[in-house]
């Protein structure tokens, strides 16, 4: 009898428990790896179909991990690691007492191509602290999620970072100037971070995993972390090659010549954040591997229990360049990561000294149009 890949058993013992990242090699059975998790001292947690991993759960004084180096189908493992979303400035809640488009959508004149696109029905997932469905910019736009915390339960936002940055992405809300580059693209909610906006690398996979299962066709990813992850390289190069465009925050440490994971990676479009005056903003990471600039100053959207807040970050500028993905996508479903990838930096605004452009979703829309591609 086949044995399940999880325990249905609570984990006995109140001893600390670590993770660990098991990477299957091609053709494996993941059971027999499950099996051999028991064994071992252990327990399987996830069974990653899509990305060829096995997330294992070890009590801390148990040294038997060793063993499963040796093991005919694990090519190697790797620990668990803690990421947070790179969000360095929480602002004052706005004042939207005179709707208008907010300034960053403004900026990157999503609002010229709202007659030939609006992003209807393109599927982005949001990998972040979940988001407020109920809010009045994203409820109609909005089409589930998983929550991979705890599966059981909805993915709903604690924090309000996620809330943001969907608001960004697709918000709707005419009446309250809520309105996201993409406003009618499709909102999924991967909660994979905490109330406190940290989360487990193994919990990242899972969501990748999941967008992967689910179709995505873009996935917003407003995190970072300083350390290179190979589980983490894997899930982004396995998502790349299903044509999920996958786009990633540069960081908020103001450094230059260096971004944070996964915006490093080849196959994530990397992202830095601008200021009011279109000049790189003082917080964000840059580097050669950025691909495009985009508002991330003082962004006013959504937030949880249906209210508005500014906030400034890279964070903030992902979702505007997610949203031009979108618009591009509603034309042309078939384009590719790196055609994408092309028309965004072909089309970009030159930031002046900084050898990386701002994205133009109108510029984008017209070289799509009038270009063979």
């Amino acid at each position: 009898m086949m044995m399940p890949w999880y325990d249905p058993r609570p984990w006995i013992g109140r001893k600390k428990k670590v993770r660990r990242i098991f990477h299957l090699k091609e053709s494996c059975d993941p059971e027999e790896v499950c099996r051999d998790l028991y064994r071992f001292g252990g327990r399987p947690v996830r069974v990653l179909r899509h990305l060829g991993m096995v997330i294992g759960e070890f009590v801390h004084d148990v040294e038997m991990i060793g063993l499963l180096e040796g093991h005919p189908y694990v090519q190697h493992w790797e620990p668990d690691l803690r990421v947070t979303i790179t969000e360095p400035y929480a602002g004052e809640i706005s004042d939207r007492s005179t709707p208008s488009i907010p300034w960053g959508v403004r900026q990157v004149e999503a609002n010229r191509v709202w007659s030939m696109t609006r992003g209807k029905a393109v599927k982005v997932a949001v990998i972040d602290t979940g988001i407020d469905y109920d809010h009045p910019a994203v409820k109609e736009n909005y089409r589930g999620g998983v929550n991979i915390l705890s599966p059981l339960l909805s993915p709903y936002d604690y924090n309000g970072h996620g809330t943001h940055v969907a608001g960004t992405i697709a918000g709707c809300a005419v009446e309250s100037g809520l309105i996201g580059v993409a406003p009618r693209a499709y909102i999924y909610a991967v909660k994979a971070f905490n109330r406190k906006g940290t989360a487990n690398l193994s919990d990242l996979l899972s969501a990748i995993n999941w967008c992967i299962e689910n179709k995505m066709q873009v996935v917003n990813m407003s995190f970072g972390m300083e350390k290179m992850s190979e589980s983490l390289r894997r899930a982004i190069y396995k998502a790349y090659r299903k044509g999920i465009v996958m786009l990633a925050a540069a960081g908020n440490k103001g450094i230059y010549g260096k971004v944070d994971f996964p915006a490093r990676y080849p196959e994530t479009i990397a992202v830095t954040a601008t200021d009011k005056r279109g000049q790189i903003a003082a917080f964000s990471n840059h580097s050669r591997d950025v691909d495009v600039a985009a508002p991330g100053e003082k962004i006013p959207s959504s937030w949880t229990n249906g209210g508005t807040r500014e906030m400034s970050g890279t964070s903030m500028a992902v979702p505007h360049v997610v949203g031009t993905v979108a618009l591009l996508l509603y034309l042309r479903p078939d384009l590719t990561p790196e055609q994408i990838r092309r028309i965004l930096t072909a089309s970009s605004v030159p930031v002046a000294g900084a050898g990386v452009g701002r994205v133009n979703a109108f510029r984008s829309v017209q070289m799509l149009m009038h270009a063979r591609i």
